[in-house]
């Protein structure tokens, strides 16, 4: 949610320099639009651009970003920021941002659990009577179309995919069976989730070794500015990539 939102260019200004088969992705008020751009009819009131067999009035997008590669032809229902993306304020720029998201955050885990945190609703108490799912704030890459932002990687699958990408500025690392490849990630920041009712130790060994041989303490509540809710113990340190 910190990162900057993108800087698009109006969407018509983007269609008259691209040529026909460029892969583009535009958003209007209710749908997400992935496919290859074939023409710009600017004799039209309004101008209007055909998208993979679709017209469309360009007036009626508010943003769109071309593609670095071709992706299937698809129309999504729009996602929403939600009452958790207006106090971040995401929603003065969420279509920009649906359009050309920034993709530098991964998580790793079981997918079918993941699926279902994904389903929860988010929402910030006597802010929005219709509190949106998470995924809508996340746009997990679970294979739903439309768009995304995060990378999600299944632990089992994860050594098939070391190193990570190096432009990703966040990971977390879900489970045991996820924190075990820890020594493996490369990133600013990693998360760790440890359910502490189950009865297996290694995850929370292998933090705590890392933290005493390499680790340099960090106050979660001083240095972090966030205190834990109650229910959970956090620890945080730093080590040298």
């Amino acid at each position: 949610m910190a990162s900057t939102a993108p800087a698009l260019p109006d969407p018509l200004e983007t269609l008259r320099t691209i040529a026909p088969g460029t892969p583009v992705r535009a958003i209007n008020g209710h749908q997400i639009i992935n496919g290859p751009f074939w023409e710009l009819d600017e004799a039209a009131s309004p101008p209007r651009v055909r998208i993979s067999g679709s017209s469309w009035p360009v007036n009626r997008f508010t943003a769109l970003a071309v593609l670095p590669e071709i992706v299937a032809p698809v129309k999504a229902p729009r996602p929403r920021p939600g009452s958790v993306g207006r106090w971040a304020h995401l929603d003065q720029s969420w279509d920009a941002r649906l359009a050309a998201p920034t993709a530098d955050l991964a998580i790793v885990g079981t997918l079918a659990w993941l699926k279902e945190d994904f389903d929860a609703l988010l929402g910030r108490e006597g802010d929005d009577p219709d509190p949106a799912p998470i995924r809508d704030l996340l746009l997990p890459d679970t294979g739903e179309p439309g768009t995304w932002s995060t990378r999600i990687y299944t632990s089992a699958h994860l050594a098939e995919h070391l190193p990570l990408p190096k432009d990703l500025h966040a990971v977390i690392l879900d489970g045991s069976s996820a924190i075990k490849y820890i020594h493996g990630i490369e990133s600013p920041a990693v998360v760790c989730v440890i359910d502490r009712s189950v009865a297996d130790e290694t995850a929370a060994e292998i933090l705590v070794q890392l933290r005493s041989s390499r680790g340099e303490p960090v106050s979660p509540r001083q240095d972090l500015n966030w205190p834990a809710p109650s229910g959970v113990e956090a620890l945080a340190f730093t080590v040298p990539l």
